[in-house]
């Protein structure tokens, strides 16, 4: 039987997944890589869940590769890949929080960076560390910093793979909540809870699709007419009717779409 390196469990309707290494300090391996990806594809499948948390079991959310992986083995890491792109974190349909309630290092970060939402421990300690060990950024981080965080910003932190905690990390912009480490997941878990029960299902899953599609357009006029035609369509679903009731009635939202909404195709 394979190791288990990803454990999961649900709360409400919050999948947590957890990168479950403690004893190593949830450092990386291929199996820690396959295990999150499936586990990311399923609760992504299952529509009992409105948001997925990901964090570190322990103290730390991942310190990086495991030193003893064999870094010469290409086939070990052909994981990182992506053979199936509609698998991408930022392809599924699950809004997707990462809890680093401790270190994260190399890998283990540029995990992090591609959840949508990222709650930060303060005291956290923070890499893209790949240059000081003779390797290059992965996962798409020299793709996605310079974005999220200005060109300036991503070179310094990409070329000298310097460590800052997780307040300077917020500052730059590359997470939006800092608090307390003991209280990471708790606030993670508090915001998907949220996001599950006053957001409509069907238009978090076409906010997320378009603000990632329109991310790799420099054609303005084009992303504001799609983002009409769409917005047009999603007023077709019910769900604005509904919220607007349960807004002048002070209560829940009854939602009644569901994540697994998709645009149609006739709207690009």
């Amino acid at each position: 039987m394979t190791e288990r390196h990803v454990s999961v469990e649900t709360k409400g309707s919050t999948g947590i997944v957890y990168l479950d290494r403690p004893d190593r300090r949830n450092s990386y391996t291929p199996v820690m890589a396959n295990q999150l990806q499936q586990a990311l594809v399923e609760l992504d499948s299952d529509q009992a869940v409105s948001v997925i948390v990901v964090t570190g079991r322990g103290e730390h959310f991942g310190v990086g590769a495991d030193l003893g992986l064999d870094w010469r083995d290409v086939d070990a890491h052909a994981v990182e890949s992506l053979t199936r792109p509609d698998q991408a974190p930022w392809r599924l349909q699950t809004p997707i929080i990462a809890a680093i309630n401790g270190d994260a290092i190399g890998v283990s970060l540029t995990w992090a960076m591609q959840a949508d939402i990222r709650v930060v421990a303060s005291t956290a300690r923070l890499a893209f560390s790949f240059n000081r060990v003779g390797i290059i950024p992965d996962r798409g981080s020299m793709w996605l910093l310079p974005r999220l965080a200005g060109f300036g910003v991503a070179m310094d932190l990409l070329l000298t793979g310097r460590t800052i905690d997780g307040r300077e990390f917020t500052t730059l912009g590359l997470a939006t909540h800092c608090v307390a480490s003991e209280d990471v997941l708790v606030t993670a878990i508090d915001l998907a809870a949220d996001m599950a029960e006053r957001c409509a299902p069907a238009s978090m899953t076409v906010t997320k699709q378009l603000m990632y599609e329109f991310l790799e357009t420099t054609d303005r006029l084009h992303a504001y007419n799609r983002e009409r035609r769409t917005l047009n369509w999603v007023r077709t679903l019910g769900e604005t009717l509904r919220g607007i009731a349960a807004f002048k009635e002070k209560r829940a939202p009854e939602w009644q779409t569901t994540k697994h909404t998709t645009i149609p195709a006739e709207l690009r």
